[in-house]
């Protein structure tokens, strides 16, 4: 085709959407997006802030290779969530294709053809992914009064929710991550039987933005309840103190201990009991297979618990040099700062439990810290106002007080005046 041709071709090709056109036609169409695509420049500031982790929701990062883990979840989930509600599968399908052309047009993006063109494929992954994110909520926040996955179940044991928490609810609040309300709405109705108005009480709540109207998915429910109050989703966590702050403001003693066991803050003489953990090269690797295991299989979360408290406690190299004079840091590092280094990239993924020792102390240091610093505050203030009525409280006190400092002030400039004078007239002279 000659370049004349092209250019006929494209003209014609305008001129037939100019004809076609509604008004008003563009602006419905932006108004029915919700789901957006970041732009490139955005998202190659910070990768990991804008990308999934660990799930896909939706079509977007549906097809990444380290996501494809939670796929196999997905799928059993789904056949938890259906036999819970009395509706099967059928129902949810037919319930969702009538609502298929709406469903696709909340993506901003032209969709791949997989999702673009089969109908069926792209409700099944809406369900997919729907039943995933409700029954992760409902998990979190305790819902459901029978749950019906194993004690051992990695992702939906009131264990496996803990562990997982942190980086699935990051996921579920990504721009690109998102399913349309509407999904969540169908699917927990048709499950329940609840009537419009419960259902969008239930949802809201489980999204972080109780008493909130309906939003577009949930990182705009989510976005509703912070900005009016509501909850966030992040676990709390203790506002922590260095061993050296803990040692030079409140007085707090470290003592070497045979094991976790015997942790221990005894508020009575001030001493946090602690047993040694080395740090190496070697040890280090050690204990990110011992965390990661615990994680894992465990119902508890100790060892994760223990490396939070030393990660508390060691803020600088001379937090380092504290806990080591004490025998509770070995190092076999070539410096304080590497050990700082290293306890950090220990702590960065462990996930505690608010009934071990370990996290408990971390609460019973932080009260002795504050109410030391209260009595200290208190002391300052009674001895500021013991100064001040002793000294201030007459007024021919503070012109005493003042001549006096005046005095002395004078007395002080004459005799370096005298001083200098004396050098002066007499300079000091080299020997030969």
């Amino acid at each position: 085709m000659n370049t004349d041709q092209t250019k006929k071709t494209w003209s014609n090709s305008v001129t037939r959407e100019l004809e076609s056109a509604e008004p008003g036609m563009e602006e419905e169409h932006w108004k029915k997006e919700s789901i957006f695509e970041l732009p490139t420049f955005v998202k190659d500031r910070n990768v990991k802030a804008y990308e999934p982790h660990v799930v896909s929701i939706g079509p977007y990062h549906y097809s990444k290779s380290h996501l494809k883990p939670m796929e196999v979840h997905k799928r059993r989930l789904v056949r938890h969530f259906v036999k819970r509600g009395s509706q099967p599968i059928q129902s949810y399908k037919l319930g969702l294709l009538k609502d298929v052309h709406l469903l696709r047009e909340s993506y901003a993006r032209q969709l791949d053809e997989e999702w673009a063109v089969d109908d069926n494929r792209f409700v099944e992954l809406m369900i997919q992914d729907g039943c995933f994110i409700l029954e992760f909520l409902a998990a979190s926040a305790n819902y459901h009064k029978i749950n019906s996955y194993s004690l051992r179940d990695p992702m939906f044991s009131y264990h496996g929710t803990i562990v997982n928490y942190n980086p699935v609810m990051h996921d579920l609040l990504l721009v690109e991550n998102q399913l349309p309300y509407l999904v969540l709405f169908r699917l927990w109705s048709i499950s329940t039987g609840s009537s419009e108005n419960e259902v969008n009480r239930v949802l809201p709540w489980m999204m972080f933005a109780p008493n909130e109207d309906p939003g577009l998915h949930m990182l705009d429910m989510y976005m509703k309840g912070l900005l009016t109050g509501g909850k966030q989703f992040e676990e709390e966590i203790l506002v922590t103190r260095s061993a050296s702050e803990l040692h030079d403001q409140s007085g707090i003693q470290f003592k070497k201990v045979g094991s976790y066991q015997d942790i221990k803050f005894d508020k009575n003489v001030a001493i946090l009991q602690l047993p040694s953990i080395i740090i190496s090269d070697y040890n280090a690797s050690t204990l990110l297979n011992l965390l990661a295991y615990e994680l894992r299989v465990g119902t508890g979360r100790d060892m994760n618990s223990y490396i939070y408290l030393i990660d508390s406690l060691v803020k600088s190299a001379k937090d380092v040099k504290l806990l080591q004079s004490q025998g509770i840091i070995i190092s076999a590092l070539g410096s304080d700062e590497a050990v700082v280094k290293v306890v950090k990239e220990l702590a960065r993924d462990t996930v505690v439990d608010s009934s071990c020792k370990s996290y408990l102390v971390v609460g019973e240091m932080n009260k002795y810290y504050e109410e030391s610093m209260k009595k200290w505050r208190r002391r300052f203030r009674d001895w500021r106002s013991k100064l001040y009525s002793i000294y201030f409280s007459n007024p021919w006190t503070v012109i005493s007080v003042a001549g006096a400092a005046f005095l002395l002030a004078l007395t002080v400039i004459q005799t370096a005046y005298t001083v200098i004078s004396y050098y002066a007239e007499h300079p000091l002279r080299k020997k030969h």
